[in-house]
């Protein structure tokens, strides 16, 4: 059965790779987890075969939480790491969790459960969703400055100052950022799903190297918040003002493909079951869709 499942996620790597894998416009609502507290993000373990969830809470100081989830959806452990003030973005590097929280980025042991550091991010305002190139430099977007900030990796290939190696500096700070919230790093760019000063937020390109920023979308779209890649072509995105996921193409063309309610947040991807998944904050529950 290892080996089965091994070659059926290697197949559907080089399909997505390729740029061949399906690229599904419609979708159908199958599970709603609830007993969340205002999630935001989910990401999957694929090594623990589990979800992780952040859990933004209330307003109060240090009630924040990620929750695991187990693969068919059932909550292992509600709050598995607390104490957090404004949990958002999650992203899983070697053996890690990663975790915007408000102003710092929070460092997980998985395989000890506990916080391992806590790093504060100078000048920013509301740090949001995370991504890693391929490299290992990683990137964060600060929703409230529409700025991103850069952690540079072992082996980044960017012109960073000698002292500044190891720190989380600002990469960009632009208004053309449009207050971008989504962000995934993809060969040579980032991708970012911008919250825009209305409702009229772009899907944004930035070139690495030379940070120029460049709107995909012909129109402003709304209230722009996750972004998950679809093969090397398109992207599947979500409107939190809408619950609308819309698929769009690199060149621009965008198709709704589901319409879930308002609070749709930092969504998933779910490439071997086909299945987006959704933190639907103002519900307190996450959803599971069925891509066909």
């Amino acid at each position: 059965m290892m080996k089965i499942h091994t070659f059926k996620l290697l197949l559907l790597s080089l399909l997505i790779c390729s740029g061949l894998y399906a690229q599904s416009t419609s979708a159908t609502l199958i599970k709603k987890v609830e007993g969340f507290s205002h999630p935001e993000s989910v990401v999957f373990n694929q090594n623990k075969n589990e979800y992780y969830i952040s859990n933004m809470a209330g307003r109060e100081e240090g009630d924040g939480f990620i929750s695991r989830v187990s693969a068919e959806g059932e909550i292992i452990e509600l709050k598995w790491i607390d104490g957090l003030k404004d949990p958002k973005g999650l992203l899983i590097k070697d053996d890690k969790v990663y975790v915007t929280n408000n102003n710092e980025l929070i460092e997980i042991s998985i395989e000890d459960s506990k916080i391992l550091r806590r790093i504060q991010v100078e000048g920013s305002k509301s740090l949001n969703d995370i991504t890693v190139d391929a490299t290992g430099n990683i990137f964060i977007s600060d929703s409230g400055k529409s700025a991103i900030y850069l952690m540079p990796g072992d082996s980044a290939n960017m012109m960073i100052p000698e002292d500044k190696k190891g720190e989380i500096i600002e990469y960009l700070d632009s208004t053309r950022l449009e207050y971008v919230n989504g962000l995934f790093a993809q060969k040579d760019h980032l991708y970012a799903a911008a919250w825009g000063e209305n409702n009229d937020g772009n899907f944004l390109k930035v070139d690495m190297d030379t940070r120029e920023i460049e709107k995909i979308s012909k129109e402003g779209i709304g209230n722009l918040d996750g972004v998950q890649p679809v093969g090397e072509d398109a992207f599947y995105i979500s409107d939190w003002a809408t619950g609308k996921i819309h698929l769009i193409q690199k060149d621009g063309e965008i198709v709704e493909v589901l319409t879930s309610e308002k609070s749709a947040g930092d969504i998933f991807f779910d490439v071997e079951k086909d299945q987006l998944v959704l933190p639907m904050n103002h519900q307190n529950a996450v959803w599971w869709y069925q891509l066909q």
